[in-house]
Formats: structure tokens, sequence, C-alpha cells
């Protein structure tokens, strides 16, 4: 029976050893109700409705979130970060005109994004759920090409809001930084499709923000 229980104390030691970690509290700290962070890293974005494919546009991911803890597991957060999203192409093309060139698309979309994310947290690991609502701050967009592309300001103008699924990860990597990567996808479009620039479209649905974020968070 003793030689049991020791077997059993052996195999459930590590399991409370990790469930008493968190990595939202300071080591030798209990977890407090709100803890605060500081984000930077970077996105990585295509625009699902240009036409093009593959995440080219790198742009600044940057902020601060509040975090509400309801248990040591279960939480609740909200962010304000500056966010630059957008599309990027390239093409080596010959032309009758230049020879050859290098063909370019530019789409910059810059946001002030309010992210709000359901948390579950186990020892080393965050996994997050939730959505966030961007307001845009600016927009441009531009072709570098062998003939002369109109792009008007008003015409071929973005929404001016943004609503994106949202799912994440966060890894503890050491003391108060933590590592976090993100998928994003607009659930409304950025631009319906009849403000597309004429051959700069793909299906008939609109555009929509298709990204990727890698951070890095600083808790205090």
């Amino acid at each position: 029976m003793i030689k049991r229980c020791l077997i059993l104390l052996l195999i459930c030691l590590p399991l409370c050893l990790r469930a008493q970690f968190n990595m939202f509290a300071k080591e030798g700290e209990d977890l407090k109700k709100f803890t605060g962070a500081l984000v930077m890293g970077l996105n990585f974005s295509q625009v699902d409705g240009d036409s093009y494919w593959g995440y080219h546009k790198v742009g600044l991911n940057a902020g601060a979130q509040v975090f509400i803890h309801f248990t040591p597991s279960i939480g609740i957060s909200m962010e304000l970060l500056y966010t630059r999203k957008g599309s990027r192409a390239a093409t080596v093309t010959e032309s009758p005109y230049v020879g050859t060139y290098i063909w370019k698309y530019y789409m910059d979309v810059n946001y002030v994004e309010v992210p709000i994310m359901l948390h579950y947290t186990e020892g080393k690991y965050d996994f997050e759920l939730g959505a966030s609502y961007a307001r845009l701050i600016n927009s441009n967009e531009y072709v570098i090409t062998d003939q002369p592309v109109n792009i008007d300001a008003v015409g071929n103008r973005f929404n001016i809001s943004d609503i994106d699924f949202t799912v994440g990860l966060t890894r503890h990597l050491y003391k108060n930084l933590l590592a976090n990567i993100r998928y994003q996808y607009s659930l409304t479009s950025i631009r319906p499709p009849e403000r597309i620039p004429i051959g700069y479209s793909y299906g008939n649905q609109g555009q929509f923000n298709n990204l990727f974020n890698l951070r890095l968070e600083y808790v205090f």
C-alpha cells in the first residue's frame, strides 16, 4: 500500500509543480487580478481578393495589453495597438516600351486596433481566441509598371473599419518576457468589389486582411 502511494505521489508531483507555475506571475509572487504588458512585433500580411498570394507585406504591430485573470487558468485581455497591414507583389516582366523590368504592387492599410481575447493558461503556454476591431488611420496604394495606373483616393477607398477573427498561442520565454504568435482574418471586407481598381481584384466578394503576427510581450 505504501509503495503504491509513493508511486502515485511521484506521478502527481510533476503535474502539481507545473500547475503552480503561471506565466503572468513573477517568481515567488501570487497571481494578481490584473496584469499589463507592452507588445512589440511584426505582421506578415496578404490581402485576399487582390489577385496576389503570399505573406510578403511586413508591418509593425505594437501597443499595450491589459489582462484580467478570473482564475489562474482563465482570463480575458484587451489591447490597444498600432498595426500595419496590406499586400506586396513583384514580378520580372517584359515590356515592349522599356524591355525587362520589375513590376511592383504596393498596398498599405494602417489601423488602430483593439483585440479582445479569451485566454486559457496551462504552465508555460497560453491559448487565446477572440476578435479585434480596427479603425483605419490611413492607406496607400500604387503600382510601378510601364503604363500609368489610375488609383483614386476616393473612388478606390478602403472601408473605415475592419473586424477580424483572431486566434493565438503565447509561450513564456524568460522572467517577464513572452513570445506570441497570432493568426487574423477579416470577418468583413476591407473594400467592396466596386471600389477595387480595375484589373487588381480576384473574385467578387471584396478584399479581406489575412495575416500572422509574431510578437514579444513584456509583462509588468
